[in-house]
């Protein structure tokens, strides 16, 4: 038989999730133990502090999940969109063995360029060749097919400045001219960095 407070909302003692009027089970939980607003100082005292515990744990859960999406927002705003990494900007050492040639590839969009430098350490002051091919000139270089550079260079140290005529995966091919049978390799720095031509208003 209902009670009078039967109509009124209440907390589930177990689970602390709300206990709808006029139901004789918690939603969540199953238990038919209801604490009704104003009855939860006649608990016993054991119930009483399961209850209060209860009630500090979901509270402490909602502001653990308050906190961590707060966070999440906040770092997400600071950090600012993700960006990936840009395989024509690079710095660092590269050994090129004699006879041999080493690359640097990636996607540029017409009108961006690469500039940079590079620099032969060792042997000093030996020549290195530089070329630029787009994607069918280096697929011909490499089956040592005749390709026309879109740039080139031979010398020991120079500047890189390269602007893509059009939109497509472009070669940054250093080569070591010295023939397999003399053993000079050459390690040489390089620097490229993509720059983008488009102008943010």
């Amino acid at each position: 038989m209902a009670g009078p407070r039967d109509s009124e909302w209440g907390t589930c003692a177990v689970c602390g999730e709300a206990f709808p009027p006029g139901t004789g089970t918690c939603p969540t939980c199953g238990a038919r133990e209801p604490i009704r607003a104003g009855s939860e100082s006649a608990l016993p005292t054991r119930g009483r502090r399961k209850f209060q515990a209860i009630r500090v744990l979901r509270v402490l859960a909602i502001v653990g999940v308050i906190l961590g999406l707060g966070w999440a927002t906040l770092s997400a705003g600071l950090s600012g969109p993700p960006t990936l990494d840009d395989p024509l900007t690079t710095a660092g050492w590269h050994d090129v063995g004699a006879g041999n040639y080493t690359t640097l590839s990636g996607p540029i969009t017409g009108e961006d360029y690469i500039v940079g430098n590079f620099s032969v350490a060792n042997p000093p002051g030996a020549p290195l060749t530089f070329e630029v091919f787009n994607s069918t000139g280096f697929s011909a270089f490499v089956l040592h097919a005749p390709a026309t550079p879109l740039a080139v260079q031979n010398t020991s140290s120079s500047r890189i400045i390269f602007a893509a005529p059009y939109t497509d995966t472009f070669y940054l091919v250093f080569v070591n001219s010295f023939a397999p049978s003399t053993g000079i390799d050459l390690h040489v720095y390089l620097v490229t960095n993509y720059e983008t031509n488009v102008v943010v208003n």
